[in-house]
């Protein structure tokens, strides 16, 4: 599966979960994380698009959201199980080995994925990300709980504004995007107030073998660049890539510049341009 077209299918995990993944894009296979705070990848599908002319895309639905299989408990939202379905899926599309992309929340699972299962790692790309959590309270968690999915819904659309540098530029983005996506209030309180409270692999950064680059917006409100610069410190031979007059969504807000970096990182040449 390897088209512009978007495929979907469905992976089965070890104890019989089905997880709904789908396939974008054309060239070398990218695994892309979920972030794990109740959103499905609708998200991650539409945001890396500009990717798609270089790379397959593979995202997946974490449990509880979207079109995978429901929890049976709330030790399922955990970030390793979420691990455990990153590979199932990877077995499902016949990935032995291939670059992993995370942003945001989604690079916390795709460090634990890397350190859980180097050898299918050649590649690791994050975005706007960090090795713990000091504050894990996405969608203004601060400010209570969303108990809807409209809740949360809105409560995304009041983030993204709050965390680019031109809100205006993305809001008719948001509008078309936002009633397409899925979200899990449960899950979202769940990783909140237990599964990110457990986040911290500041100590294991060392062991990340695989070339890394790492990419933080010099604006970002949401993750402080330091970590972005703990990273690079921690991960041997990793790159940091600063994007100026960006916030928390390097690969939306500086859209080329993201491109021509991460081709670079991977050595992707431009294909020929036919003419029908």
């Amino acid at each position: 599966m390897c088209a512009l077209e978007v495929e979907e299918a469905r992976a089965v995990a070890p104890d019989g979960a089905r997880i709904l993944y789908r396939v974008s894009g054309k060239g070398p296979f990218a695994l892309v994380m979920p972030v794990p705070w109740g959103l499905d990848s609708y998200i991650q599908m539409r945001g890396f698009s500009s990717l798609g002319f270089y790379l397959a895309l593979v995202t997946f639905d974490p449990r509880g959201v979207g079109g995978s299989d429901e929890a049976r408990s709330d030790d399922e939202f955990s970030r390793e199980t979420t691990v455990r379905d990153a590979a199932a899926v990877a077995d499902a599309v016949g990935l032995l080995r291939s670059v992993v992309i995370g942003h945001s929340g989604g690079g916390a699972v795709a460090l634990t994925y890397a350190l859980t299962h180097p050898e299918r790692v050649s590649h690791l790309i994050l975005l706007s990300t960090a090795a713990w959590w000091s504050d894990p309270s996405p969608l203004r968690t601060d400010h209570g709980f969303p108990a809807t999915e409209e809740e949360m819904r809105e409560r995304m659309r009041e983030e993204v504004a709050r965390s680019v540098r031109r809100p205006e530029v993305f809001a008719r983005a948001m509008d078309e995007l936002l009633p397409r996506m899925r979200f899990s209030p449960a899950r979202l309180r769940w990783v909140v107030t237990t599964g990110a409270r457990t986040y911290d692999v500041r100590s294991r950064l060392s062991e990340i073998r695989v070339p890394t680059l790492i990419l933080h917006g010099r604006e970002d409100a949401r993750v402080p660049l330091e970590r972005a610069e703990e990273l690079r410190r921690g991960i041997p031979g990793s790159k940091l890539m600063v994007l100026e007059d960006c916030g928390h969504w390097p690969h939306v807000e500086q859209r080329a510049e993201f491109v021509a970096a991460v081709k670079e990182f991977l050595g992707i040449e431009d294909r020929p341009q036919r003419l029908f």
